[in-house]
């Protein structure tokens, strides 16, 4: 008889959770320009995608590395994937609030915080399947 192959730590379903995420940044975006107009639109639409990019940032640094041996590595990557997620953070806002005229603060800010809701129920939504490395 042979023994069946000894299951290892597994990714989450980074590709999945970033899906779902783009979709709910869709709607929402999409409910601001029939609500509110054009401005809200793209100003909900920017908060999202600092989310998103800021976030998926911390997902490529943090996933990076798995597997009990890879203990240190894997802290280490989600210290710096933390960092970098809140500097991309300012650097989006800051070019936001530069660049962008007019804006529509209420709608940026409040679409970022509905993804970030959103990122803490992706998980469950999307269920608890993984990925392998």
């Amino acid at each position: 008889m042979t023994k069946p192959a000894p299951r290892g730590l597994h990714r989450p379903p980074i590709a999945r959770w970033f899906f779902l995420q783009g979709v709910v940044l869709v709607v929402v975006s999409l409910a601001f320009l029939g609500l509110r107009g054009q401005v809200s639109w793209y100003s909900a639409l920017l908060g999202g995608t600092i989310f998103l990019l800021s976030n998926g940032y911390f997902a490529l640094k943090a996933f990076r590395y798995s597997g009990a041996r890879s203990a240190k590595q894997i802290m280490n990557s989600f210290y710096k994937g933390e960092a970098g997620k809140l500097i991309l953070c300012a650097v989006g806002f800051t070019m936001v609030f530069k660049w962008i005229q007019p804006l529509d603060i209420a709608a940026l800010f409040l679409t970022f915080a509905i993804m970030l809701v959103t990122n803490w129920f992706t998980p469950m939504l999307v269920g608890s399947k993984t990925q392998q490395s």
